[in-house]
């Protein structure tokens, strides 16, 4: 009897050493993993030493001066690519935020180039490019495509708060805003606005073309 209790307890010492072992190499290589830097810097049109960083060091947002040097001006996370224009009176940028139900949601805000003051112009909205005109052209009611909205429930769920929000097809409010006040101008649905079609239908043309 005292020898099957013992190899119990010796098996048991076993297990738990094992465990203690695994727990530690899982702790360790989750803080090796986290202390990958990132340190991507991507520089905004039309700008002097103004750029979006993604740092995992020294913070996300827009930032000034050259990519060793640069100072962070806004913390926040923002687009790079077509979701950024400067127009000399403000910069326009699409801002994302994470949600406690885990998806992103995208805003449309204006930053002031002098002193960094933010204004949210659209919410549930994306900043698509400028037309032939000059006008910035934006998609409103949508999610983030990397939501995958139409198949997302939770996506769905946050679209019962928001008649506007349409997760579930392609179509969505296309808006004009003046590039100098983020007034909007025009506006229309379009069911095939987040397809293919959009930037010929709405980026090559000037915003008098789109309104005839």
């Amino acid at each position: 009897m005292r020898d099957t209790k013992f190899t119990l307890n010796a098996l048991l010492l076993v297990a738990l050493i094992f465990s203690v072992i695994v727990f530690f190499f899982t702790v360790k290589l989750t803080g090796l993993s986290h202390r990958m830097a990132v340190n991507e810097y991507y520089p905004i049109e039309g700008t002097e030493q103004l750029a979006v960083r993604y740092s995992s060091v020294k913070g996300d947002g827009v930032v000034q001066g050259s990519r060793n040097s640069a100072v962070l001006r806004l913390e926040g996370t923002f687009g790079h690519d077509w979701g950024a224009v400067f127009t000399g009176d403000g910069l326009f940028l699409n801002e994302y935020e994470s949600t406690d139900l885990g998806f992103m949601l995208c805003s449309v805000v204006r930053v002031d180039p002098v002193t960094f003051e933010k204004v949210r112009l659209l919410r549930d909205a994306v900043l698509r490019g400028r037309c032939a005109s000059g006008e910035l052209v934006c998609l409103a009611g949508c999610l983030p495509a990397s939501d995958y909205p139409a198949t997302n429930a939770l996506c769905s769920l946050y679209a019962l708060s928001d008649p506007a929000v349409r997760p579930e097809g392609s179509s969505a409010e296309v808006l004009f805003l003046d590039p100098a006040t983020g007034e909007i101008l025009f506006r229309l649905r379009d069911e095939e606005a987040q397809t293919e079609v959009f930037e010929e239908r709405y980026l090559l043309r000037t915003l008098e073309e789109v309104r005839g």
